[in-house]
């Protein structure tokens, strides 16, 4: 049997909890069809929130507490985000030697 028509199919557009409707969604892709899109979504959500309080000053341990993390997720994702700086800190110095 074929698919219907899209004329001829009532579709609702219920959006998920990520945006309120599929049609205007931000992501070029949704996040549902990608495997483990969803779970990867919330830890670079979280990912990101650490690394700002961090930026402000906050302790990993402050952090930890405001966020409801444990402190070795904290200082985890904080090690990766200075380790990711460094290399693109020695990637561009490496670009300008080879200049």
């Amino acid at each position: 049997m074929a698919d219907p028509l899209p004329e001829y199919v009532r579709y609702r557009d219920e959006g998920c909890e990520l945006s309120n409707s599929c049609l205007n969604c931000p992501f070029p892709r949704c996040i549902y069809e990608v495997p483990g899109g969803l779970q990867r979504y919330r830890q670079d959500k979280k990912a990101r929130e650490i690394v700002f309080q961090h930026g402000r000053g906050l302790s990993a341990k402050q952090i930890a507490r405001l966020l409801g993390e444990s402190l070795r997720s904290v200082q985890r994702v904080i090690r990766e985000f200075k380790r990711r700086t460094q290399l693109e800190i020695d990637e561009n110095q490496r670009e300008v030697w080879d200049e």
